[in-house]
């Protein structure tokens, strides 16, 4: 039988801007194992500083090339682009490795997706090019101990407020390997205590700590490490919505850190809810899931917070809510809804999982429930 042809690696470099993704890059970059490595850089108003970085870092002494990819977020372009650029690497048969730097606001499922689509073997059978090993989130310690506590001194200008504590935590929910960078800026107690809040937001990744950058290499290379089912299951919040029984880990509740659901049979008057949120507790650092509103009950709502972010987007219409003949086809094609069918309701419900810090739940649950009106069918 044919030895399985030698696949090119796939790393993932994900982080907000000045994390430390670029020194972690140079790091890897100047490795002694004789790595050959082609990198993919893109960073929105960053691209020609840290091409720079990395030249002088050690690209030269490394077989390797650098390709800046200039034409604006790699989330946007990653369809065409992303893909027609990996194919040419790893038809060159030059890389073992192609690292992707990739910008730091950019949300990291998307171009996981996409470049799972195309490493994945069921299209290529074993000869697939490509294999995405790792998606490793950097955390720049001080930074995050600041967001999670309350400050805002560190902001990068070029980042609105809103937006830093968001673009961190859905990084860190959606990755394999996390680096806790710059240790040497906080505390022992603090390191400890911002492991707590990662667990609270990402129950399986590996986390490592780093300083300038300086992490072992095999915690980024060769470590078979993703798979994208798996990595979009890792997120804590969807753990604790299909194990609400099972989320409580001794390592995130020493720090006061909590998760519970929060479901109701009952809808909320939305514009209510609203007001709420933006006065709710600042201890709230996750909340995520499905919302039922009594201005619209027959669809399902998808409603998400993320540090002073929040969303709401349609997710499509309760199978209730369907004429008789197409709840009935709905319910035998998936049997599993009735396993939370209500006889009044159906499979109308909000069930929202919250993740805090030292969080009043008892408040919290009131001032959700004050929320709520009555809904007859």
């Amino acid at each position: 039988m044919a030895d399985k042809p030698k696949q090119t690696k796939i790393v993932l470099l994900t982080g907000y801007l000045g994390a430390g993704k670029t020194t972690l890059l140079n790091h890897i970059l100047s490795n002694d194992r004789g790595v050959r490595a082609a990198v993919l850089v893109n960073d929105i108003g960053e691209i020609n500083v840290d091409a720079s970085l990395i030249a002088k870092g050690g690209l030269s002494q490394v077989d390797g090339e650098l390709i800046p990819m200039t034409n604006g977020c790699l989330c946007c372009t990653l369809s065409d682009d992303l893909a027609r650029q990996l194919a040419q690497i790893a038809d060159s048969g030059d890389f073992d490795y192609i690292i992707i730097e990739a910008s730091g606001i950019c949300e990291p499922i998307p171009i996981a997706y996409t470049i799972s689509q195309f490493c994945d073997e069921s299209k290529y059978g074993s000869a697939a090019p490509l294999d995405l090993d790792n998606i490793v989130a950097v955390v720049d310690c001080a930074r995050m101990w600041d967001e999670f506590h309350g400050g805002r001194d560190l902001l990068a200008d070029n980042i609105d407020e809103d937006d830093i504590e968001a673009l961190l935590i859905q990084q860190l929910e959606f990755c394999t390997t996390v680096v806790l960078n710059k240790c040497d800026t906080v505390t022992r107690e603090q390191i400890d205590e911002l492991k707590g809040i990662v667990r609270s937001l990402q129950k399986e990744a590996v986390i490592v700590e780093a300083e300038q950058g300086n992490v072992d290499l095999d915690q980024i290379l060769d470590t078979n490490r993703f798979d994208f089912n798996q990595a979009y299951g890792s997120a804590a919040w969807l753990d604790a919505m299909e194990h609400p029984e099972e989320h409580d880990d001794p390592e995130v509740l020493e720090y006061g850190i909590e998760t519970f659901v929060y479901d109701r049979r009952r809808p909320f008057d939305i514009d209510r809810f609203a007001d709420y949120v933006r006065t709710w507790p600042k201890e709230i650092i996750r909340a995520k899931g499905q919302l039922w509103s009594a201005q619209d009950p027959d669809m399902c709502y998808m409603f998400e917070q993320a540090g002073q972010q929040s969303m709401l987007s349609e997710q499509g219409k309760f199978i209730a809510s369907a004429p008789d003949d197409i709840r009935a086809r709905l319910i035998a094609e998936n049997p599993e809804v009735m396993d939370d069918w209500d006889e009044t309701c159906g499979d109308r419900e909000t069930k929202i999982c919250f993740i805090g810090q030292h969080m009043d739940k008892q408040a919290l649950v009131a001032g959700l429930d004050a929320c709520l009106v009555d809904w007859q069918h």
